[in-house]
């Protein structure tokens, strides 16, 4: 567990150097939770009142074999239900898309401010030039990783919308999907790590090494990092859950927030500690 000792000793240490971008980090990341929730709560509104236009008629249908065989139809409502299939569609493509937006521009500046507090001084020319690639290199992570699981989970959702007769199996299916994007988001997490490298080849192997080859450790830190962040809003919701006070509130809001940018500098440290390590050997 060195790595991690090394990590963190890296992070507090490049943190202390560089303090006013630090506090611009976690200026940003406020900017970005607050559009997140607004847009977040926006959509959710939209789909739950189009999922309700689906799953009502479903509610209220006929589903006696007899009386089908006899001419009843299933549901008189298919165009009601088709109607709000198409827009709960067309507002998760239009959530998705402006979240990959904010999520790229907002948060990838967060991710690139990240790397810079654990760098020394370099020429704008080549700050840019990596800022550049990690904008490529996130890109391309996202294609890669959530384009085909995206498609996918929509394919199998539909099908077991369509063939399930009880909600408990779709809200199985969804459980496994859940659990299968905690595993795609842990390889966009190491690419996110890794991603300022110019070159493309040298990410696709320190993605693979750092994800896969070194997948021992580096579990070990993705899942360090989830307790770490679920004890800091689990606090948080029982702040807001049992705690009158609104001061008490922003504080620990304030230390969630800081607690964000510490473990994604964290992260990143410990990452490069690895792959440092394992050059070394």
């Amino acid at each position: 567990m060195n790595y991690l000792r090394r990590g963190l000793n890296a992070t507090f240490n490049s943190i202390k150097k560089h303090k006013l971008l630090f506090l611009v980090i976690l200026l940003l990341q406020i900017i970005f939770v607050v559009s997140s929730l607004w847009l977040g709560s926006l959509y959710l509104l939209k789909i739950l009142e189009n999922t309700q236009g689906i799953i009502g008629p479903l509610e209220n249908a006929n589903y006696d074999s007899q009386k089908i065989e006899q001419g009843e139809p299933f549901t008189p409502d298919y165009a009601a239900i088709y109607n709000s299939y198409q827009s709960m569609l067309k507002n998760v493509i239009i959530f998705a898309a402006r979240m990959a937006m904010l999520f790229l521009l907002l948060n990838g500046s967060i991710w690139l401010l990240s790397h810079w507090v654990l760098q020394e001084k370099r020429s704008w020319k080549l700050r840019f030039k990596e800022s550049l690639q990690f904008l490529l290199k996130t890109w391309a992570s996202i294609f890669i990783l959530f384009g085909p699981f995206k498609v996918i989970s929509y394919y199998v959702l539909l099908h077991f919308i369509r063939v399930s007769q009880s909600f408990s199996n779709i809200a199985l299916v969804l459980k496994i999907l859940l659990i299968a994007s905690l595993v795609i988001y842990y390889f966009f997490l190491v690419a996110l790590a890794v991603a300022p490298v110019l070159s493309w080849k040298q990410f696709a192997k320190m993605w693979i090494h750092a994800s896969v080859t070194q997948f021992r450790k580096t579990v070990v830190l993705f899942f360090s990092i989830m307790a770490a962040l679920f004890v800091s809003f689990a606090a948080l919701y029982w702040a807001i859950e049992y705690e009158k006070s609104a001061a008490s509130l922003l504080l620990l809001g304030m230390a969630c927030i800081v607690m964000i940018g510490v473990i994604r500098i964290f992260w990143i440290a410990t990452i490069q500690e690895i792959e440092h390590e394992t050059s070394h050997h």
